[in-house]
């Protein structure tokens, strides 16, 4: 699958300071969903969530200004 799911890398990077649940609890998302979505067993996730987890993330690290591919990355697989 080209689409890679980063969020675990991203919270395991030295100097991040955030945890699934904190994450799960700001974003208010069930902290099951965002489990799923960090060890890649979501077959699929709304654009709703995603919006949500990466403005939890910058609300409770506003200096890691999180964006997109610190929760998804493309990888062509050509």
């Amino acid at each position: 699958m080209p689409i890679k799911i980063t969020l675990n890398e991203t919270l395991e990077r030295d100097g991040c300071k955030l945890t699934k649940n904190a994450i799960a609890v700001e974003a208010k998302i069930r902290p099951g969903t965002l489990s799923d979505l960090v060890n890649g067993k979501s077959k699929g996730v709304t654009f709703d969530t995603i919006e949500k987890v990466i403005d939890a993330m910058n609300r409770l690290d506003p200096s890691g200004h999180y964006k997109l591919t610190d929760v998804f990355d493309y990888v062509n697989e050509e």
